[in-house]
């Protein structure tokens, strides 16, 4: 009983130790993230244009609003399940490949993230450079939504 309060004592004082993500393992997965985005939106281009194709005769006359619409379905469909993608955090196919894990995930934090992600791309990435100035090393959509990854995999 002696030795397990003083072992809790200890353990107390000293530090939590988290294996927080490395900001290269950040990197990495987000490159294989990008290429997965970057191969859906080339499906969903190929799909709009092929369909705005099937429905309209170029030669003949220019294309209606209406005819149109099917391009701008499948463009806000690609936008959805982009940012669907997006908010998945440490569940998409470069997080899994490197062993990243997400604490404090849940519903909100996939809405969060999902519609932080494209606003902290565009503004010249700003939120995915985050981790190289936090101390923690989160992104802007990590601190926003309160999450944090972590590696499973050893180093």
């Amino acid at each position: 009983m002696l030795r397990s309060s003083a072992l809790m004592a200890r353990a107390a004082s000293e530090p939590l130790y988290i294996p927080v993500v490395r900001r290269e393992a950040r990197l990495v997965a987000a490159a294989i993230d990008f290429v997965v985005i970057g191969l859906f939106s080339a499906l969903c281009g190929a799909f709009a244009v092929l369909a705005m194709l099937l429905q309209v005769d170029p030669l003949e006359r220019d294309p209606t609003a209406g005819e149109w619409g099917v391009g701008y379905a499948i463009a806000l469909l690609w936008f959805l399940l982009s940012s669907l993608y997006a908010g998945l955090g440490a569940r998409t196919v470069g997080a899994r490949a490197l062993g990243l894990r997400e604490l404090r995930g849940g519903k909100r934090t996939f809405v969060i993230r999902g519609l932080i992600w494209w606003p902290s791309l565009l503004l010249l990435g700003v939120g995915m450079w985050w981790p190289w100035i936090d101390r923690q090393g989160r992104s802007l959509p990590d601190m926003l939504s309160g999450s944090l990854l972590i590696e499973t995999f050893p180093p």
